[in-house]
């Protein structure tokens, strides 16, 4: 019996740390990243029940059952149209940052997100993204755009751009929602991860930045409603190794630069975890700054019993956070 209830807490917790690590998904979903996911220990029938309660997804997430957004099924090609919204004014700011923009292919249900100080900056951004998806996938040119009738999405300027680019662009009736309703169902979608993560951690409201940025990686390699596949698998062919993701916000131990290395001292300095630009490299807080840097992650140590604090115990609101521009890039 005592052996038991040892394996029985042990499966527990391990359950535990990997809710954590994917965004505190439900039951539901759990069942679907195991199927289709590797680099876990998770097994089908080890998944908790819905009745266990997690703090963070009781805190973060709301559900007011109103009228779903009735999504319309077509048999769409990946790129044949991706649709775009934009999240925002949101308060506090997160750094310089008050919006973000995400785009989603309709088909795969592949997207990308960025943070944005102003609405003047989505149609730059937008067109970076075009030109993007252009060198790397030259087999399938996009065809068509959906963006709401927000000024900067409705220029000549874009327009014309669109049109030298072979792109059709298109915008739906005024106050007409669900004609764009897969874009601002991937907000919500965004949202509904990110203020889990955030209630985790112990990282301040206006870290909504980095939490939105991991949300949606974790949202790649989640199956969608349309696919029992991950847009990760359905661009790549190849299930995603979630071996690489750790809990956000919790403490991670980078390599002090040689520089700053003495002797005697200590060879690793703690930071806070935000993410990953890819599964070699993670995203950290420097926490007395707010400064975000990047470390390999080969060279890291992490610790997710720890979710250190920004600035100590005298940090301010206008000082919590200091978002490095070229580290994000």
């Amino acid at each position: 019996m005592i052996e038991t209830n040892n394996a029985l807490k042990a499966r527990f917790q391990d359950y535990t740390i990997w809710h954590d690590r994917l965004g505190h998904p439900g039951t539901t979903m759990m069942r679907k990243l195991i199927q289709s996911s590797q680099g876990h220990t998770l097994r089908e029938n080890q998944v908790i029940p819905q009745h266990l309660t997690c703090t963070a997804c009781s805190q973060g997430k709301l559900i007011t059952r109103p009228s779903p957004v009735k999504v319309s099924k077509e048999t769409l090609h990946f790129m044949e149209r991706i649709q775009g919204d934009i999240c925002g004014p949101i308060h506090p700011p997160s750094g310089t940052f008050r919006y973000f923009m995400v785009l989603i292919d309709a088909s795969t249900r592949w997207s990308y997100v960025c943070l944005l100080s102003s609405r003047n900056q989505a149609f730059a951004r937008l067109l970076a993204q075009i030109i993007r998806l252009r060198a790397h996938f030259p087999d399938f040119p996009l065809k068509t755009i959906r963006l709401d009738n927000a000024g900067e999405f409705t220029s000549q300027a874009f327009n014309d751009y669109c049109m030298a680019m072979g792109v059709t662009v298109e915008h739906p009736v005024a106050h007409v929602h669900t004609q764009n309703g897969l874009a601002e169902s991937f907000i919500k979608r965004i949202q509904w991860i990110a203020r889990p993560l955030l209630m985790r951690s112990k990282l301040p409201v206006s870290a909504w930045g980095h939490a939105v940025l991991h949300a949606a990686e974790l949202i790649r390699i989640r199956p969608s409603s349309e696919h029992r596949y991950s847009p990760s698998q359905l661009l790549t062919g190849y299930e995603p190794d979630i071996s690489h993701l750790k809990t956000f916000g919790c403490s991670v131990y980078v390599p002090i630069a040689p520089p700053h290395r003495t002797k005697m001292g200590p060879q690793r300095r703690m930071g806070i975890y935000v993410g990953f630009d890819s599964p070699t490299i993670i995203k950290y807080l420097e926490p007395t700054t707010g400064d975000l840097f990047k470390a390999r992650y080969v060279d890291c140590q992490f610790d997710e019993s720890l979710y250190p604090t920004l600035g100590g115990e005298k940090h301010k609101l206008v000082k919590e956070l200091s978002w490095n521009q070229t580290s994000l890039n």
